[in-house]
């Protein structure tokens, strides 16, 4: 049984040469990638039945996310082939250690999802439903998100949501669904940018209270972790760990919140949870490769020390 749906897109993330840049990389190398779909395969790491609901091409590249999500025993009966081509994010770091990006993202495949792609017998028994920005940018596939929505909140699914704002890719109008789409959240998982731009508010103590009557998260990186929810706000520090690559850490923390709350966790201990998952993300190379299981993350716990 599906137990957490994900909403949105799965792409090609092109990697460039590290600390040359966009402009001095010469080779690209290609890896799975997408929020939406990073948070599914890290949720099913984690011993949870996960479902990734998007169109994805019948390209080439279609094929070898289909290969990657099939791999990692994602369930892909919510996903919808079409021949529209496959969204393509070009990264690298610059001399700085600055991500650089360049998205081609035009009329593709996830974009295309349809209200029809939706079926209301999904969420009669998933327990949480899970989505990110991306999806509100266009339509028809924001369209298809509300739906998805509306469906969740009538059949008493949770609803999580990470922004994962790329400024570069937002429309004028696109903050605008954002804040709408937060509504039907219970869950929202923010940068502490992310929380003040959405809120409108300068502080974070502030941003945070804006939510009424929902859980916010708001991740802080090196600094950590603070949630807001019932009037109460908690931290819980980053972990001391080596860093090695931080590519696809937001998604497994996100994906630490659903497996955490699924498993009756509240307070620092949710916090303590996806911490720990985001932190063996980051020891290791690699959105998806990085990802630890379940009882990698419980071994963490059982060792570490605050």
């Amino acid at each position: 049984m599906v137990e957490v749906i994900s909403f949105g897109e799965a792409l090609i993330d092109m990697i460039g040469e590290r600390g040359r840049g966009l402009n001095g990389t010469n080779r690209f190398e290609k890896h799975f990638g997408g929020a939406p779909a990073n948070y599914a395969i890290a949720v099913r790491r984690l011993d949870v039945h996960s479902a990734l609901l998007t169109r994805i091409s019948n390209d080439g590249f279609g094929d070898f996310l289909m290969g990657v999500l099939s791999k990692n025993k994602v369930d892909t009966s919510m996903v919808v082939r079409t021949k529209k081509k496959t969204t393509l994010a070009f990264v690298s770091l610059n001399a700085r250690g600055v991500p650089e990006f360049s998205f081609y993202r035009n009329d593709t495949a996830d974009l295309d999802v349809r209200e029809s792609d939706v079926k209301e017998k999904y969420f009669k028994r998933a327990k949480i439903f899970h989505f990110c920005s991306l999806s509100l940018v266009d339509e028809p596939v924001r369209s298809a998100l509300f739906k998805a929505l509306t469906l969740a909140k009538k059949h008493g699914v949770l609803v999580s949501f990470d922004p994962n704002l790329r400024k570069d890719l937002l429309k004028r109008d696109t903050m605008k669904y954002v804040r709408k789409a937060a509504k039907y959240a219970d869950v929202i998982i923010p940068s502490e940018e992310e929380a003040k731009e959405i809120s409108m508010e300068k502080s974070l103590r502030r941003a945070l209270k804006k939510f009424k009557g929902k859980r916010v998260i708001a991740t802080r990186g090196s600094r950590g972790s603070t949630m807001y929810y019932n009037g109460k706000i908690v931290s819980f520090p980053a972990f001391n760990v080596n860093v090695v690559d931080t590519t696809g850490a937001g998604d497994a923390f996100s994906a630490g919140v659903s497996v955490g709350l699924l498993r009756g966790l509240d307070g620092v201990e949710l916090l303590k949870f996806a911490s720990a998952v985001a932190a063996l993300s980051i020891q290791r190379k690699g959105a998806i490769s990085s990802l630890p299981t379940r009882r990698e993350v419980e071994r963490f716990l059982s060792n570490v020390k605050i």
